[in-house]
C-alpha cells in the first residue's frame, strides 16, 4: 500500500520552524542562522558540514552519490534527533521558496520513523512497510499514487530513522533472529539504490555497539559527546527567554548546571519547565 502524508510522521517547514523560529540570517552562505539556534561550536561544526554536502548533492542533482547520509551517536538527550530536524529547515531555507535569495523553489520535508512506525506483526510485512517509506521519500505522496508529473518540482526529503539500533540490529548480536535479517538487507538495498537528489538518509542511536557494521560502512558518521558546561548555560538561558523567565527565576537552574551535575540538553529542559512552573505558580 503506499504511504500518504498522513501515514507518516511528516514535518514540513511549518512545522520546523515551530522548533527554529524565522532565520534572522538568510544569505546565500550555509548555513542561515535561526532565532532558535542550536548552539555550541560542534553543533554548528555538525550543521555546517552536513547541510553543504546534501545541498551540493541536491543542487548538483548528484543522485547517485556514494555518500547516502548520516549516522548520529552519542548519549540520550544531547541534540542527535535535533540537528536532523536543523539540517531539514536549512535545507527548506537554502531549496524553498521563502523569499531569503535561495535556489530553488522545491518542497522539503522531514519524515521521522522510529520502530513503532515499520514494525509489523505478520513475517513480511515490515520489509514492505520499509520498502513504501523509501518509494514515499523518492516520489513523494502524489507520485506514489501515479499522479506525479515530470514538469513539477520533486520533493526532496531527509529520512530520519531515530533509535535506530532498536530496527536494524547488528546482525553477529546473539539477540539478532531472522527477521533482523531480512528487515537489514531491505534497507541496504534500499539505501544502495536512494536518488541523493532527492533523499537524505539520518540515523540516530545511543547504542552504537548495536548498529550492524554494513550501516556503519554506508554512512558518514557524526559522534555527539556531553554538552560542554558553556553550551548548557546558554541553552538553558535561552529557553529562558523563550518561557519568560527572569534571571531570579533560573538561578538556582544556572547553579545545578555550573556545578556540572547536568550531562545533556534534556536534563537542562526539564530544569527549566521545573523552574517555569515554580515561577507560575508562586506568583
Amino acid at each position: 500500500m503506499s504511504l500518504r502524508d498522513s501515514d507518516v510522521n511528516l514535518y514540513d517547514k511549518d512545522r520546523l520552524k515551530r522548533d527554529f523560529g524565522d532565520f534572522v540570517h538568510s544569505g546565500p552562505e550555509i548555513p542561515g542562522r535561526a532565532e532558535k539556534e542550536l548552539v555550541g561550536d560542534s553543533y554548528q561544526r555538525i550543521l555546517t558540514e552536513t547541510a553543504r554536502i546534501v545541498a551540493h548533492q541536491w543542487c548538483e542533482h548528484l543522485d547517485n552519490s556514494a555518500l547516502k547520509g548520516f549516522l548520529f551517536h552519542g548519549g540520550v538527550g544531547i541534540g542527535k534527533t535535533s540537528m536532523a530536524k536543523r539540517l531539514a529547515y536549512e535545507m527548506c531555507r537554502v531549496l524553498g521558496d521563502d523569499g531569503s535569495g535561495a535556489t530553488g523553489d522545491s518542497e522539503v520535508v522531514l519524515v521521522v520513523v522510529d520502530g513503532a512506525d515499520i514494525a509489523r506483526g505478520r513475517y513480511g510485512d515490515t520489509e514492505e512497510r520499509l520498502r513504501d517509506l523509501f518509494e514515499y521519500a523518492r516520489e513523494g505522496e502524489a507520485g506514489s499514487h501515479g499522479h506525479h508529473h515530470d514538469d513539477e518540482p520533486k520533493r526532496r526529503t531527509v529520512l530520519l530513522f531515530d533509535d535506530v539500533e532498536s530496527l536494524f540490529l547488528r546482525r553477529s548480536s546473539e539477540a539478532a533472529k531472522e527477521w533482523h535479517f531480512s528487515q537489514n538487507s531491505v534497507f541496504f538495498h534500499s539505501i544502495d539504490e536512494l536518488d541523493t537528489a532527492h533523499t537524505v538518509v539520518v540515523l540516530t542511536t545511543n547504542r552504537f555497539d548495536l548498529v550492524d557494521e554494513a550501516i556503519v560502512d554506508r554512512f558518514m558518521v557524526y559522534e555527539f559527546g556531553t554538552p560542554a558546561v558553556e553550551v548548557l548555560l546558554e541553552v538553558a538561558h535561552a529557553k529562558g527567554r523563550q518561557q519568560r523567565l527572569t534571571d531570579d527565576d533560573l538561578a538556582s537552574v544556572l547553579r545545578t548546571i555550573s556545578d556540572t551535575r547536568v550531562q545533556t540538553i534534556r536534563e537542562v529542559e526539564r530544569l527549566v519547565m521545573r523552574a517555569y512552573v515554580d515561577a507560575v505558580v508562586g506568583r
